[in-house]
């Protein structure tokens, strides 16, 4: 009764409230975006009717504070005359046909309430991707999500710190994060972005060292999370970053300095996190390596045996318990109970779980949508070599590059955390190539909407 209260005052008084401040002063519509991409680090919500216990995706009818910023952005833009709202961006149909997908597989769910709260969750997450697309459309201005990003960052790293080294608590560092793979996850994103900046973008000294500072952050964070995957998955795609942006933007003194420095600072920290890293290749144990082959056995056995629609959403785990046969190789030669609960684990790769839940359809339309951006981030590094805006795209393709490959062993990509930062990163590829679009058409705007050549902040 006290959460359906608090959730009826800020619907009813906080977001209203917020809009009109927005609305009136452009100020505080800054201040609401800066808040909606900092608190995609951590999970502030209120959830109605929360099964708390429940193993899925989802856990109860979340409204997160990033919900309430976006409301906030989104609506005192629609309510603003001098903004130009969008509310199918480049890209959105695609989530439009998953999202219908997804819809469908409560045909078969079981459990209705917890593929309701994926859906919701799904319906808020849009919100968010329109108010990040018109904000970035309408303010023509990045550099306040570049320091966003960096104070975002520089908080999550004293997390960190404070974690590993005062309370004696984590060998593993989650920082603000559910876990330390959805830590991992979420730098290999951001890191792979401020990287693109530093290496391309003309910058002033200040800005250069905030980015420097902020990249730095991220790769002090993946090294603390002790993740095999995620550690991989980072290099990749810095590397990725590195490749071209000396393949299209050419070499520069700086670019060189900035490589040599990062690659000889990831080697000092790597040498001094190598031994805890090698005993954990050493002594990762064998049945967490057999957990995931049967529970990817299980989940393509889920997905042929309901390949239309699926199991439903957020309902994975009720079909990979003891009792089911979809899972049978993950409890052989275990006495099984009648009264034993009947819920298992997770598929650990996002494309098994969203195939398994939604279907091989669902699958396709995730796999389309995610290749839409994908190939769209590439298309802006032909169009905009030497350019404005390079540095974004590079380091949005080499981000997309490590996450898309760590989603295939990991399904956190679908928790609150990381889905809102992908949605940010999908709605800033949108902008970047709609204004592209617009340059070549003789127009300026790209060149306020990122760091200009004289170094100032975009505005």
């Amino acid at each position: 009764m006290v959460k359906l209260l608090v959730f009826l005052i800020i619907f009813l008084g906080v977001i209203p409230l917020g809009v009109i401040l927005a609305r009136m002063y452009p100020v505080f519509r800054l201040v609401f975006f800066c808040m909606m991409v900092f608190f995609t680090s951590s999970m502030l919500a209120i959830h109605i009717y929360p099964i708390p216990d429940w193993t899925g995706t989802a856990r109860g009818f979340a409204l997160t504070t990033v919900d309430i910023s976006s409301a906030i952005v989104l609506l005192s833009m629609l309510a603003d005359p001098k903004c130009k709202i969008s509310f199918a961006p480049r890209g959105a149909w695609f989530y439009g046909l998953y999202f219908i997908t997804v819809l469908l597989s409560g045909i078969d769910a079981v459990y209705l309430p917890q593929w309701g709260f994926e859906i919701v969750k799904m319906i808020w997450m849009y919100i968010f991707f329109l108010a990040a697309y018109n904000f970035f459309i309408n303010s023509k201005k990045l550099w306040p999500l570049v320091y966003t990003i960096c104070g975002t960052l520089f908080f999550m790293l004293l997390v960190g710190l404070y974690q590993k080294y005062l309370t004696g608590m984590y060998y593993q560092i989650p920082s603000t994060l559910p876990h330390q793979n959805s830590l991992a996850l979420y730098v290999s994103l951001f890191g792979a972005l401020l990287l693109g900046i530093l290496l391309n973008e003309k910058m002033n000294r200040l800005q250069v060292l905030l980015v420097a500072a902020g990249q730095l952050s991220t790769v002090l964070l993946i090294i603390f999370t002790y993740s095999r995957g995620g550690l991989f998955c980072y290099f990749i795609g810095c590397a990725v970053v590195v490749f071209f942006t000396l393949i299209f933007n050419g070499i520069t003194r700086r670019q060189i300095l900035f490589t040599l420095l990062g690659l000889a600072g990831a080697l000092i920290l790597l040498g001094y996190a190598a031994p805890r890293i090698i005993q954990r290749f050493q002594n990762a144990p064998v049945s967490s390596k057999t957990t995931r082959i049967n529970l990817a056995k299980a989940a393509v056995r889920i997905a042929n045996g309901h390949y239309l629609f699926g199991v439903g959403a957020n309902n994975f785990s009720a079909y990979t318990g003891p009792h089911k046969e979809y899972a049978r190789e993950q409890f052989e030669g275990m006495i099984i109970h009648p009264d034993t609960e009947d819920f298992g684990a997770i598929v650990e790769t996002t494309y098994l779980l969203v195939a398994a839940e939604g279907g091989w359809i669902s699958l396709a339309m995730l796999l389309i949508w995610y290749g839409y951006y994908f190939i769209r981030s590439f298309g802006c590094l032909r169009y905009l070599r030497n350019a404005p805006c390079f540095g974004v795209s590079v380091g949005i393709f080499g981000g997309l590059c490590a996450n898309y490959l760590q989603s295939l062993i990991e399904w956190v990509l679908k928790q609150y955390c990381n889905f809102y930062q992908l949605m940010l990163i999908f709605a800033l590829t949108a902008a970047v190539w709609t204004t592209r679009q617009a340059i070549r058409k003789n127009s300026v705007i790209m060149k306020k909407a990122v760091p200009g050549k004289n170094g100032s902040a975009a505005g």
